[in-house]
């Protein structure tokens, strides 16, 4: 504990109760660390309830990041060894109160230096994800009842090795995947609506497994990719629109001469899978 201490700066703004009748008492942790010659960071973010922000930071500085929590209901978790990072909120116990969304915060930026493993998972957070420009090898999503947006404004300078997605009650939205730089997509998704956003900038094929319950996913797909779908549930509804069926699966006209191609094994109980043929560079 005192490593952890000495490594940050940590302020602690405490009030007291904002309502006699819930008796809430917020409290702010915020921290930072500067690069120092790390080769990787795997980071963990748990998110009970609210709103979580994640964004790219400074060059130079490993992280930055700000907690408001309801210490009545939650503690917080901030820490940090060598190479690895968990940030968020545990419960404590039984305790729920009104809308938990209401007042927690949780904002983080991650470097843009150094390769990162990132697991997020949240529950009744008003999510906003900004990763755009950052070294990603690996990140991982589970997502409760949430309203969230995913993004990747600019192209991810290696190779992602896997992006998982694993959805609950949720409206989720993820844009900007051909910058993603994926090797591998992997979404699970339960009752909602998922949109996923192939536009960007693509330096390599990407194969993605869907996997439905009772949801419905948009694939918005750019003029010009390469596209191979493999439905293997007859449950699930698939608008097959702009392309041509071979055998068992539907193709894209330039399927063959494409430069890169994108890969979608659709599987499941119930749902339906519809494709939106955009612009390369729309909805960037």
């Amino acid at each position: 504990m005192s490593r952890m201490r000495s490594a940050f700066v940590i302020a602690l703004v405490l009030s007291g109760a904002t309502s006699p009748v819930a008796a809430q008492d917020w409290r702010t942790i915020s921290g930072h660390r500067q690069v120092a010659g790390e080769e990787q960071l795997k980071v963990e973010v748990e998110f009970g309830a609210g709103q979580l922000q994640v964004e790219p930071g400074d060059a130079g500085v490993l992280y930055r990041t700000s907690l408001r929590y309801d210490a009545e209901i939650f503690k917080p978790v901030h820490e940090y060894s060598p190479g690895a990072l968990r940030i968020g909120v545990s419960s404590l116990g039984d305790r729920i109160r009104g809308d938990l969304r209401e007042g927690g915060r949780l904002a983080l930026a991650l470097t843009p230096d150094v390769p990162l493993d990132v697991d997020f998972r949240f529950g009744a957070a008003e999510a906003r994800i900004e990763l755009g420009g950052l070294r990603l090898r690996r990140v991982d999503i589970e997502t409760g009842a949430t309203d969230s947006r995913i993004g990747f404004s600019k192209p991810n300078p290696i190779r992602m090795e896997k992006l998982g997605i694993e959805a609950g009650a949720t409206k989720l939205q993820v844009r900007g995947l051909g910058n993603a730089n994926i090797e591998s997509l992997e979404v699970k998704g339960g009752v909602g609506e998922i949109t996923l956003d192939f536009t960007g900038r693509w330096n390599g094929d990407t194969n993605a497994t869907i996997d439905l319950g009772l949801g419905k996913v948009l694939l918005r797909i750019p003029r010009g990719l390469g596209v191979r779908v493999s439905k293997n549930s007859f449950l699930v509804a698939f608008d097959s629109e702009g392309l041509i069926k071979r055998g068992n699966d539907f193709y894209s006209p330039n399927w063959d001469s494409a430069a890169r191609k994108l890969t979608v094994e659709i599987s499941g109980a119930l749902g339906v899978v519809e494709v939106d043929w955009v612009d390369p560079n729309d909805g960037i």
